[in-house]
């Protein structure tokens, strides 16, 4: 199986597609959602989601990113009949443990037996959605097998259908005078839909593949032990993130837990693309051969370019996606420039980490997570008491830098150059011009578009986004034949932005 930069990037491009149009008709969900029912029941919903999301966590062992590796390796050797083992076996093992514990969670609430002083509703709500898959059961083994075969349009389309349907039932419902049913019934419908969703093309793909139904104990055992490297810093990391939510909510209150929800959904958006990518990249590297290193160099360098001037755009007029959402989300723009400035040492970290993943480097899989996430943890409880919400933003970038430090020093183990002054010009380039916008005063329009057009130039100038880039994205995203018609009429252009 070949790796090219093209191929990675048409697939995270649906990734992000999928990604971008969930939070765009989230946003409007929530836009519309917020003009109904108060701060307190968002905040409410956001309690459950993270418990949710710690839950499920917890109960897969890692075993989607193990299922991931190994499913590239069976695919990139045309080996079909262990690409369903490792489908098939995995996805019921996670089914069967998010059954169990939902049930638990549905029975505590029937019972009227509470838990972290949440009623029986939430417990009840907390229970269905974790046994129909969300915050990464279950499904996610199908996502993964989606980007293994690298059709990431599915997952796009299902992320667009079941963000339709959460919209439709959940207005509908809060119309109706059911507001925090309401919201919480769109989760669980929307929940459903994808992860069957999820589970139809791989089903149907094996067939056309020639491989039927089929388990093993050692592909299981395969995953979990290739996925239990990254399950505790993975658990840890989103510990990190949610209980940020979760201390808000019990040191502040529930109308700031939907303030630093609200913050920490914008600024997903816009790692979306650049995670997409080096996510698509590892399947892939695992069957390569040889030249990882090299190509995860490229890839982390593409994805760097790709999202730093809309990470600063973000931290210079961190305002702008709260206002739409309305004036009570003001309050909510420092945490988003808090937050995005957490991201901007991300597409580093996370490239490595997938690089020596993939080559069975499991131990500094799990000091680079735990070296970014034990930080978090205990600077939560502190910074959230002093500070309230600002504090857990806070907290949360912090651990960047410490994580950093950790893959220095693994990365000289092994010969794994970082390529830093690279990555210094493609953050300096837009924290120079976003910088000198804020000092002018310069609306957000005219600065959204300063800040891309004159960062891209100049990567292309330097050499962080080459002619070569260009040419395997454009052949992924739109063919060869198109280029070819395009071409002439922007070669002078091209010319003038790489001087030659």
């Amino acid at each position: 199986m070949r790796l090219s930069l093209g191929r990675v990037t048409r697939g995270a491009l649906w990734l992000s597609i999928g990604v971008v149009l969930s939070n765009f008709f989230g946003f409007i969900y929530w836009v519309l959602i917020s003009k109904i029912v108060s701060v307190e029941i968002i905040g409410k919903a956001a309690t459950i989601i993270g418990l949710n999301m710690l839950t499920i966590s917890l109960l897969n062992l890692g075993i989607p990113t193990g299922a991931q590796r190994f499913m590239g390796f069976s695919y990139g050797r045309n080996d079909h009949a262990k690409l369903s083992e490792y489908f098939y076996t995995n996805m019921l093992f996670m089914f069967a443990t998010s059954l169990l514990t939902g049930l638990f969670f549905i029975l505590l609430g029937i019972a009227s037996i509470s838990i972290l002083s949440l009623d029986s509703l939430s417990l009840i709500f907390l229970g269905i959605l974790t046994i129909f898959g969300m915050g990464g059961g279950w499904s996610t083994v199908g996502q993964s097998f989606c980007k293994t075969v690298v059709k990431t349009e599915y997952v796009a389309l299902s992320q667009l259908s079941s963000s339709l349907l959460r919209l439709v039932v959940s207005l509908a419902l809060v119309f109706a005078g059911y507001e925090f049913v309401g919201v919480m019934v769109g989760y669980v419908v929307a929940s459903l839909v994808f992860s069957i969703l999820q589970l139809l093309l791989p089903v149907r793909m094996l067939r056309s593949l020639g491989s039927g139904f089929s388990t093993s104990l050692s592909s299981l055992i395969d995953c979990v032990k290739a996925g239990v490297v990254s399950w505790l810093p993975n658990i840890l990391s989103l510990f990190g993130q949610w209980l940020g939510v979760l201390g808000v909510y019990a040191f502040v209150g529930l109308a700031e837990t939907g303030l630093f929800f609200i913050a920490l959904t914008v600024t997903s958006i816009v790692v979306s693309f650049s995670q997409s990518i080096l996510t698509l990249s590892f399947p892939m590297i695992s069957g390569m051969v040889d030249g990882r290193k090299r190509m995860m160099s490229r890839v982390v360098r593409f994805s760097a370019s790709v999202m730093m001037p809309i990470t600063f755009f973000l931290i210079a007029y961190p305002h702008v996606i709260p206002m739409l959402l309305g004036g009570q989300y003001i309050a909510s723009s420092e945490l988003v420039r808090i937050l995005s400035i957490g991201y901007i040492l991300s597409p580093i970290i996370l490239g490595y980490v997938y690089y020596v993943y993939a080559v069975d480097r499991y131990r500094d899989v799990l000091t680079v997570g735990l070296a970014g996430t034990i930080p978090r943890l205990i600077l939560y409880p502190l910074m959230i008491n002093w500070y309230g919400e600002v504090g857990a933003a806070i907290a949360f970038s912090t651990a960047s830098p410490i994580q950093l430090l950790a893959v220095l020093v693994n990365a000289s183990k092994i010969n794994y150059k970082l390529h830093l002054r690279d990555h210094l010009k493609i953050i300096a380039l837009p924290s120079v011009v976003s910088t000198l916008l804020v000092l002018l005063n310069v609306s957000w329009p005219i600065g959204f578009v300063t800040i891309l057009l004159t960062s891209y130039i100049l990567y292309a100038r330097l050499g962080m986004i080459t002619r070569d880039d260009l040419r395997e994205v454009g052949e992924a995203v739109l063919s060869r034949k198109v280029l070819e018609k395009i071409y002439p009429h922007i070669r002078e252009l091209l010319s003038l932005i790489y001087g030659a």
